[in-house]
């Protein structure tokens, strides 16, 4: 449902979160919205027909990603990618590999695509990988955001920007322990095992927990948010030793209260969960959601314009600072990082839990992440 900072982030990180129809013929692919993503184009005196593109990629349509357009629309604003010839915009995919597969040929086609940044739905996929190998073949700029390519496939794409997934299921998972420290039962909940950014969360939560916990269930529910409601009863109805619920993808946490809520379960279950979607900060502030784990989708949609603009303009002094370790191992990743958001009031939950991560991981209150939010006119990360 993953992610550090460079001077712009340093002010921006606080942002944080997880539709698409496939074009099947040769037009040019839907790309974001004329009123977010693309607004710095539009504004422009130049004719925005004529702009070179960069383009992102996502997984699947979700609120998750309305702060990654906002921040891709600011850095079409704040280095003026019109005057410079270029565009930027999300292209929304429909949760398929084979719906990205198909976007991706399509953006081989087209001669204005100069920049492509994809949140892979599979990790492991071959087709997927070759697809983005091709586009890198023709001199196109390739990266991912998000969610990561499998090792194997990684010379395939320049760069990734986004959560160090594997730390936030550790994160996720001290706020676990912390929460319940007799341990218990629970389940993790996702949309697709075969993403990264969930195979990452999901193992970290597991090392996290330690041995006072015993996994029941890891439940996939193909991005169908009616399954995921349905995931979250059956692991109930099988499983009466059940006291942990686990929210992976940013939708997870609203099916999980819609269920616990239902049941009448509240105060057996702890719930904890990835992402803020704005209905999940409404179910914290009324007490269903203990800890949320919420990522910098704004930082990831801002950065990944950021390095294709640098990049294409020839900035070496930019992609330095952002990258000031490629070419070395793991010196082609972004952490866009992490919060703990806890309730306001009662949470068992403080800072001193999390120091072992470091300054990128930030513990701070429901009333103060709102207040964040507020300052960049969004209401879900």
């Amino acid at each position: 449902m993953l992610r550090k900072p460079t001077v712009v982030l340093s002010v921006l990180a606080g942002l944080f979160l997880f539709a698409g129809c496939t074009n099947s013929d040769n037009k040019k692919p839907t790309v974001g919205d004329s009123s977010s993503s693309t607004s710095g184009a539009a504004d422009s005196t130049n004719n925005p027909s004529s702009l070179k593109r960069i383009v992102l990629l996502n997984n699947t349509d979700s609120p998750f990603w309305d702060a990654a357009r906002a921040g891709i629309s600011k850095a079409t604003k704040d280095f003026k990618l019109a005057e410079a010839g270029f565009s930027a915009g999300m292209d929304t995919n429909d949760g398929t590999d084979q719906g990205q597969i198909e976007k991706l040929r399509q953006y081989g086609t087209q001669s204005d695509i100069v920049a492509v940044v994809i949140s892979p739905t599979s990790a492991s996929n071959p087709a997927v990988a070759d697809e983005l190998k091709k586009l890198k073949a023709k001199g196109i700029i390739v990266g991912c955001f998000d969610s990561d390519l499998d090792e194997k496939f990684r010379s395939n794409r320049e760069f990734y920007v986004g959560t160090d997934n594997e730390k936030g299921g550790k994160v996720l998972g001290t706020a676990a322990k912390n929460l319940k420290p007799v341990g218990g039962e629970y389940a993790q909940f996702v949309g697709l095992d075969s993403q990264l950014n969930a195979i990452q969360r999901m193992d970290g939560f597991t090392a996290a927990v330690g041995n006072k916990f015993k996994q029941i269930a890891r439940r996939t529910d193909d991005v169908d948010r009616q399954r995921a409601r349905d995931n979250v009863r059956q692991s109930i109805d099988q499983n009466p030793n059940l006291s942990i619920l686990v929210g992976i993808w940013s939708y997870n946490a609203p099916a999980i209260v819609d269920v616990v809520k239902e049941r009448k379960l509240r105060e057996k279950m702890t719930i904890v969960t990835f992402d803020a979607e704005q209905l999940a900060i409404q179910q914290m502030g009324d007490g269903m959601i203990d800890a949320m784990v919420v990522q910098n989708p704004f930082g990831m949609g801002y950065e990944s314009v950021r390095y294709c603009l640098a990049k294409l303009k020839k900035d070496d002094k930019t992609v330095k600072e952002m990258f000031p370790n490629m070419g070395t191992p793991g010196g082609d990743i972004l952490d866009t990082g992490l919060k703990v958001v806890v309730p306001d009031n009662g949470s068992a939950l403080k800072p001193d839990m999390f120091s072992e991560f470091g300054a990128g991981v930030e513990f701070i209150s429901m009333s103060k992440f709102q207040e964040w939010l507020k300052q960049y006119g969004l209401t879900s990360s």
